[in-house]
């Protein structure tokens, strides 16, 4: 680690700089910020117990965050702080996290994360005095999948893992869907077809296709608009996950996530045990919580690089949040790991209500 600083933040000290580590046979240096509990009380002669260590993967393949102004507001090591990483410090666990820059959810994103996991373990053993006696991951979309990986991993150092809205669910989910909506959406456009009813059959069939109600057609051209760019490429060889979790894990995706929600549901499906997985839905909610600043990174895509409408964007900063049970399930993972204790069946919630 190098170029490496260290300040107090609430709650507990924190280590920003850069981490070498192997990118495909190549040495890479990525932005990287690590955070352990402290005592409030600066004369405090003993730290507090460390419960943990928690793994943030962001989503997407990482490098600067740009709002829809286009100005730079952050980088992607931070990107989970407001979904789970503040929540965590402040329950006692150290967090850390990498900004890939350039790395997708791909086998190279898995062994990056698995190589900063190690890393960041000793780091928090050193700066700690203690080490982490559990390791969770907690991936998010693209960083979701690189968690599916690691829970899939036999043997893995960590203890549990976090998905949410997770890519790699499963890939012929996710190729069917692409290529039963690529030809629907130009009937659905609301560039060309303004005029279209929610009864109107052509809605319908794409909301089935899509996996989300007619409710949530407003976000719809993000995914359209990709899904008639993808078909126009020739398919790639694609690894599909095992849907083998070794290690407890949990899931949880929005009900109008039109990115990812065929292929969470296939993976629920077929992932085996059932016993060691749960998917909790959210109602309302898109891809990411219309209350993540990761959003921001979603709107300027959608305005600036794909010139969709400004009500796209809009529309994915007012959705409901799935915060309150992306938290939640943290806790039900911990104890599962830690004490046996089974969570909540799999289940669909309100935003804002407790799993039951």
């Amino acid at each position: 680690m190098s170029a490496t600083v260290e300040t107090l933040v609430k709650g507990g000290r924190q280590l920003k700089g850069l981490v070498t580590v192997d990118v495909e046979g190549t040495p890479a240096g990525k932005r990287f910020v690590i955070r352990v509990p402290a005592s409030a009380d600066a004369s405090a002669r003993q730290a507090p117990v460390l419960k943990g260590l928690v793994i943030g993967a962001h989503g997407g393949s990482g490098g600067d965050a740009v709002d829809r102004s286009g100005k730079v507001y952050a980088t992607s090591e931070t990107a989970l702080d407001d979904v789970i990483g503040d929540y965590v410090l402040a329950a006692g666990f150290a967090y850390a996290s990498v900004d890939r820059d350039g790395i997708g959810g791909t086998r190279a994103g898995y062994a990056l994360t698995m190589e900063f996991a190690t890393l960041a373990r000793a780091e928090v053993t050193r700066i700690a005095k203690s080490t982490p006696p559990r390791v969770y991951v907690v991936g998010l979309s693209a960083g979701g999948g690189i968690a599916r990986m690691i829970a899939e991993a036999m043997p893995t150092p960590f203890d549990g893992a976090l998905v949410i809205a997770g890519a790699g669910g499963d890939v012929i989910t996710r190729i069917d869907r692409q290529q039963r909506i690529a030809p629907l959406w130009p009937l659905v456009d609301p560039r060309a077809h303004a005029g279209l009813s929610d009864r109107d059959p052509k809605i319908a069939a794409y909301a089935e296709a899509i996996g989300t109600p007619v409710e949530a057609r407003r976000l719809w051209p993000y995914t359209g608009a990709t899904a008639v760019a993808a078909a126009s490429r020739p398919p790639g060889s694609v690894e599909n996950s095992t849907a083998k979790p070794s290690i407890p894990m949990i899931e949880v995706v929005g009900t109008w996530d039109d990115i990812v929600i065929r292929e969470v549901r296939a993976y629920r499906n077929r992932v085996e045990p059932k016993e060691r997985h749960r998917l909790y839905q959210v109602e309302g909610v898109w891809h990411m919580s219309g209350d993540d600043d990761g959003v921001a990174g979603f709107q300027y895509a959608a305005e600036s690089r794909m010139k969709l409408d400004k009500d796209v964007a809009d529309a994915m900063g007012e959705g409901a949040s799935y915060i309150a049970t992306v938290r939640e399930a943290f806790d039900h993972l911990v104890r599962w790991a830690e004490k046996g204790t089974l969570p909540p069946a799999s289940q669909t919630i309100k935003p804002n209500t407790k799993l039951r």
